[in-house]
């Protein structure tokens, strides 16, 4: 039996050692130093970008400092208090020409009206400036970020204000290209991806390493740019973020003296680059090192496991039969003793079986005497007991063998029980010979008697097939008859329920036509009502018409001043007039109604009188239709009973008829028997005289 590789000691013990004494230990040694490197990396990596920051900051600090000293010292000069322009001309010029970075200087009065200029240009109006109105709202310097017009490159304009006797009286502006701090930016060394941003307080790029950024009409803004973003909130120090592209920056940032802003930028791979190197170092030594500590584990396994491995062969071999094999062993540990143990077993095995085999041995001859001793006893069996094939059942076996006398005492058992089968076979057939002789005779009568009743059942069970086809024929009128019944059953329902619908119709409309005989005479009523209020509106124009009468008869004797009341008199009796025509109109209208609502009163009761008889008729009718709904129910009851009965029949007599002809089929499977049995007969007698004569062969003690 050969054991895998990957299971044996040889391969499981290094890989257990190596997994769980060696790699734990190795990878939080390795880890916990490049914790601690991967900090002092990051450490070192924004200390440099932090102090390139302030490298930077520096260079712009003195910058500003320098043109802030001058700002100041010109707005102090004599001329420039005085804000004559002839005088401020002059002095603006040198300091122009004085300091080179310096493109323009001029001077306005607390309008913002241009006063004197270092250039030849004409006068302006500057109120709508940044720098004049940071100035104006009390600044002592105020700075202002824009393109120049002849370089297309940022610059800076620096106002002041100009004080007599500490009194506001204008403003001192010098503009500067910042072309030393772009040369600044320039230098700043980060490594190949660095970059270094000046922005003012807008968020707007001063000075930037990629001069495409820093040429144009205009500036450009980054205030949404992160790291911008973050300084002019007021966040100074390192910022890591992630560009619209995916990589990873480091910035850092630092606020200046003018709210203006320092930014240092560099890839975190370049900037984190040597913590690349050393996770590339710890993943090698880690793999150097586990590479060789399996090795020497392996070669240390191997020479501890190397004698188990002796064992198990021998092991191996012993299992197999081989004993010349023993573990040779030099240790004095555990293993040497088992070792010296398995060979003391080895040994005792051996000598067992050793002694198993001798003891085998002896036992085999034993057993080859005794067969032959069986053999013999078993030849002189066997001539004993050969005339018992011949048919003589009187030999008997010798019962003086050791070996063979239970066997030669079950032969003679047997062939006594032979004998006796043999006598009284001999005599049951010679009885049987008798017996068929008396009873073939009565056999074949029973036959024929069996042929006739055959042809009896045969008759009768044709009548039963003609009755059973009769019921048939009445069971299926019998259905139709009740079909037809159930038919007329289902008709009757029908007109029963919708006699029920006419006597409910004719209810809702007797109904109705009470309910309208009850409004009619309400309508008479009213039509009196307004007969009375027309009799008394009749009786009031005729008192209108008299007042009227006797208006224009007062107005006739006042003369003059009476005309204008007969006129108004006149009027009243016209409408008087007209009131009581209408009202006369009225009256023949109301009388009409109340004639022709009597007439339709009377109607209407008539009706009432009708849907009652009629209610009644229809009533009655339903009665009778209902009568005749049970009737027809009863009669399609037993229709249905008849029906039942006669299926019943008709299956009782299907039945009767499968009955008659299995009777038949019995009739004539009997018919045929008593034929085979009377056949039968004749063949017994001819064996029984056969096995009388075979039984006769036999020698058997008389």
């Amino acid at each position: 039996m050969k054991i895998p590789f990957f299971q044996s000691l040889r391969f499981r013990m290094p890989v257990t050692l190596v997994f769980l004494g060696v790699i734990p230990p190795i990878l939080i040694g390795i880890g916990f130093a490049s914790f601690r490197a991967t900090k002092i990396i990051h450490n070192d990596a924004e200390k440099i970008i932090g102090l390139e920051t302030a490298k930077l900051q520096g260079v712009v600090s003195q910058w500003i400092e320098m043109n802030v000293l001058a700002l100041k010292n010109l707005s102090e000069q004599p001329a420039i208090v005085s804000l004559d322009a002839q005088q401020q001309k002059p002095v603006l010029e040198k300091i122009v020409s004085n300091y080179e970075h310096l493109y323009l200087a001029i001077t306005t009065d607390l309008n913002g009206m241009n006063l004197a200029r270092s250039d030849n240009q004409s006068l302006k109006k500057y109120s709508d400036r940044q720098w004049f109105q940071g100035t104006m709202a009390g600044k002592d310097i105020t700075y202002q970020s824009l393109t120049s017009r002849t370089t297309n490159k940022p610059a800076v304009c620096m106002s002041t204000p100009i004080l007599q006797q500490k009194i506001v009286q204008g403003v001192t502006v010098i503009c500067s290209s910042v072309d030393a701090i772009a040369a600044q930016v320039a230098n700043i060394n980060v490594g190949e991806t660095g970059v270094a941003i000046i922005v003012d307080n807008n968020g707007q790029v001063v000075a930037h390493s990629n001069s495409e950024l820093i040429s144009g009409d205009t500036l450009v803004n980054l205030n949404n740019y992160p790291p911008v973003a973050n300084i002019i909130a007021g966040n100074e120090g390192n910022f890591i973020f992630v560009d619209e592209a995916g990589i990873e920056w480091i910035a850092h940032g630092k606020l200046l003296d003018n709210d203006w802003a320092a930014i240092t930028l560099q890839h975190t791979n370049e900037a984190f680059f040597a913590e690349q190197q050393y996770q590339q170092i710890a993943i090698a030594s880690i793999v150097i090192v586990i590479l060789i500590t399996s090795i020497l584990t392996s070669i240390i396994a191997s020479s501890a496991v190397k004698p188990l491995i002796n064992l198990t062969n021998v092991s191996l071999k012993v299992a197999e039969g081989d004993f010349s094999n023993t573990v040779k062993s030099d240790r004095d540990d555990e293993i040497g003793i088992l070792a010296d143990a398995f060979n003391q077993m080895a040994q005792q095995l051996q000598e067992s079986f050793a002694t198993l085999e001798t003891k085998v041995n002896e036992r085999t001859v034993q057993l080859s005497q005794a067969k032959t001793q069986l053999e013999t006893a078993i030849y002189i069996l066997i001539d004993e007991i050969s005339d018992a094939t011949e048919g003589d059942l009187t030999v008997r076996a010798n019962l003086e063998s050791v070996e063979l006398g239970t066997v030669a005492d079950l032969f003679n058992a047997i062939i006594g029980s032979l004998q006796e089968i043999a006598i009284e076979a001999r005599q049951s057939t010679i009885q049987v010979e008798n017996s068929l002789k008396q009873n073939e005779s009565a056999i074949r009568l029973l036959a024929q008697q069996a042929i006739a009743e055959t042809q009896e059942t045969r008759k009768t069970l044709v009548s039963v097939q003609q009755m059973s086809q009769s019921i048939q024929e009445v069971a299926h009128n019998a259905n139709q008859a009740e079909q037809i019944v159930d038919d007329t059953y289902k008709t009757v329902l029908n007109s029963t329920g919708n006699m029920d619908l006419t006597v409910d119709s004719i209810l809702t409309l007797q109904t109705t036509v009470g309910e309208s005989t009850k409004k009619m005479k309400r309508l008479g009523e009213s039509s009196e009502k307004i007969a009375q209020a027309l009799s008394f509106i009749e009786e009031i124009a005729l008192k209108t018409n008299v007042l009227a009468i006797n208006a224009r008869t007062e107005a006739h004797r006042a003369g003059e001043y009476g005309q204008g009341f007969a006129v108004v008199a006149e009027q009243v009796s016209v409408l008087a007039e007209k009131c009581s025509t209408a009202t006369q109109e009225i009256a023949r209208i109301v009388t009409t109604i109340q004639a022709e609502t009597q007439e339709v009163s009377q109607a209407m009761k008539s009706g009432t009188t009708q849907v009652a008889e009629t209610t009644r008729l229809v009533e009655s009718t339903k009665d009778s239709l209902n009568l005749v709904l049970e009737k027809s129910q009863a009669i399609n009851q037993l229709m249905g009973s008849i029906s039942q009965s006669t299926i019943s029949q008709a299956t009782t007599s299907q039945s009767v008829t499968s009955l008659m002809e299995k009777i038949a089929q019995l009739s004539e499977t009997t018919s045929k028997s008593s034929q085979q049995v009377a056949k039968s007969i004749g063949s017994t007698a001819q064996v029984a005289a056969k096995l009388q004569s075979t039984v006769a062969q036999f020698k058997v003690t008389e």
